[in-house]
This record gives structure tokens, sequence and C-alpha cells, in this order.
């Protein structure tokens, strides 16, 4: 009786050089994947904030934007730059398509955060003047329609909405916050003021999103008249996620009341003309720029608290030292919290678990 023994296959040597070079060559072809990693956060109690025509008082220590680094929709990834990705605990991968649209560029990528940052310092700006007791009326200004909607031709980018169904909203909050109870084909009179025409009355049916719900068409903006100049620059930062710490660094600015006391303190979240702050994305990105930086108090929006694996306080590395992590949910919180001594109890993320 024979035995059967296994036959290992042959393959020639070139076959192997091939498949060899085929196998090394895929580690270089493009992926699509983009990288977030973190970056370094900057401080805005210098030149970044500028406020001229009234009074401001000097400050101490540091309140940073912090920020991630990712890369563009048109940057070469390959899988060897995604396996490292993997390996280094300080960087993240994602797909492409969750954080850029589709077929967009590196140029609109770029255009659009510095729109959003933008946006930004201008509602930081509302929300800590009217944090202070300014009144700062808005214009809500149409800059944008959508072109499916049935708003489209008959309002105009530059119009200044001024009522809705006859109800004044004061922010774009309130427009939204009224068209939530609407249905898709339901008919509102819109109220506006057009340049060099006057006032006008236009009725409009609701238009359908995507996913079914009412939307009338147009985009719009909040415009101030504030009384003072406030002027927000920082280099090589786009989006709307810096939007607290502005909002904070204009009040350490303009109040006597030392916040910041000399600490290192950072922090992150979109924030609304009337000081709400909103979730952002790289949140555990940003919070290890942090800790590298040393810093001692940092502002996480709540509704980021179910990103964060490990809510409270987080050691940075540096001789033991202790970073904590505060969520906030609206302007007036951050600045109790900033009020604390530094043996008090502040909150944490587990507080709102």
């Amino acid at each position: 009786m024979r035995s059967l023994l296994p036959v290992r296959g042959y393959v020639p040597l070139p076959t192997k050089l091939v498949l060899i070079l085929l196998l090394l060559g895929s580690l270089f072809l493009p992926a699509p994947y983009v990288i977030l990693a973190p970056g370094d956060p900057q401080n805005v109690l210098g030149s970044a904030i500028k406020i001229s025509g009234t009074n401001t008082y000097p400050t101490t220590g540091k309140l940073s934007v912090t920020a991630v680094m990712i890369t563009d929709p048109d940057s070469y990834i390959t899988a060897f730059d995604i396996f490292y990705g993997w390996i280094d605990k300080n960087r993240a991968v994602l797909p492409r398509e969750r954080v850029y649209p589709a077929g967009e560029t590196a140029a609109e990528a770029q255009q659009e955060g510095a729109v959003e940052m933008s946006g930004s310092q201008i509602n930081a700006t509302a929300a800590a003047l009217t944090y202070l007791g300014y009144e700062i009326p808005a214009k809500l200004e149409v800059v944008g329609i959508q072109e499916q909607s049935n708003a489209h031709k008959v309002i105009l980018v530059n119009d200044q909405v001024l009522s809705i169904d006859q109800i004044k909203p004061k922010n774009t909050t309130d427009v939204l916050m009224y068209l939530e109870s609407k249905k898709v084909g339901e008919i509102v009179s819109v109220e506006i003021d057009r340049p060099k025409v006057g006032v006008l009355s236009k009725k409009i049916a609701l238009s359908p999103r995507e996913d079914g719900s009412a939307f009338i068409g147009i985009n719009i903006q909040e415009k101030f008249d504030f009384p003072f100049d406030v002027d927000i620059k920082l280099a090589e930062t786009g989006g709307p996620s810096g939007g607290l710490i502005f909002a904070l660094g204009i009040v350490e600015k303009l109040t006597q009341l030392d916040l910041v006391r000399s600490r290192n303190i950072a922090g992150t979240g979109t924030i609304t003309t009337d000081g709400r702050v909103g979730p952002i994305g790289g949140i555990v990105e940003k919070i290890i720029g942090a800790q590298n930086d040393g810093v001692d108090l940092f502002f996480t929006p709540i509704n980021n608290c179910q990103d964060i694996n490990n809510p409270g306080r987080l050691s940075t590395g540096k001789g033991g030292k202790i970073m904590k992590i505060v969520p906030v949910a609206t302007l007036a919180e951050a600045i109790e919290v900033l009020k604390l001594p530094e043996n008090a109890k502040f909150p944490s993320c587990k507080s709102y678990a």
C-alpha cells in the first residue's frame, strides 16, 4: 500500500520575485483614507485676539485652542502610511468619506475651513459680549439659496429675514426650531428686507431633505454691529472648533477678573451666538496634544464625553502631572469652572454618564 505524501507545488523563482514585487508595490498604492494626529495648542491670549475701541486688561497664563493635524483629501496615503498610523497610538486612521465629502479637493476643504473659522469667530464675539451684558441685536442675512428648493429665485442673497409667519427670530437657532415642527409642502410667509427695494413678503412651500424633513432652502448668517472691534487671527487653523476658547479669551481680556490665573488651560468646542457649546471631531487627538503641552485644565463639549475612553483626570506624562478634563454645555458654565478654586471638585464626564 502506497503512502500518500503531500506534494509541494513548484513556483518558479521569477514568479516568486514578481509576486514579492507586487506585494511590496501594493504598500505604496494610494488608499482612500486620511490620517489624524495631535496638533500643537495655540495660545489666544497673546496677539491672536486684538480688541480696540474699549478698555482691555492684562492676562496671565495660557488659554489655548487645540487642533488636529489631518491629511487633506488630495494627499497620497499608502498602505504603509495606514499601517504606521495603526501602530502609532497618537494617530488615527479614518476612511476619507467620513471626513471629506466625495470629490472635495484640498483647495475646497481649505476654503470651507476658513469660512467655518470666520463664522466661529463671529459667534464667539457675539457670545462673549452677550455674556458680558452688551445688547447686540443680530441681522439675519441670507448668504445662500438651495437651487433645488422652492426658495430659489424667490429669496435672494443679501436679503435680510425679518420674520417667518409673523414670528421675529433673534438668531438662526430660532429659525431652525420653528421649522422643526413643519412638514414638507407647508407654506410659510417670509418677510424680508431687500437692499434697494425695501420690505417684501414672500410665501414659500417647504422643500424635502434627503431624510424627509422639511426645510426652507436658504442659508442664513447672523450679522452683528459690534460696539467695538474684535479681531481674531490664528495661523494655520480652520474649522469651527475654536469657538469656545475664542469666547473665553474675549471675556478674559474685557474683564478685570483674572480667570486663567497663570494656569495652562486649553479646550475645544463650537459655540453659538447665545453661548451654547457644541461637539467637535478629533477629541482624542486634541486631548493628546493638550497632554503633550502640559495643560492643567481641558474643556470638552459634553456631547464629546462618549468619545473619550478614559474620562475625568488623565496624566500628561510629564512628571505625573494631572490634567483635568471638564465637560461644559455653555460659555457661562466654562466661566464658572474657571472661577473654581484649585482644591474644588470639578465636573467630569463621569458626572454625565
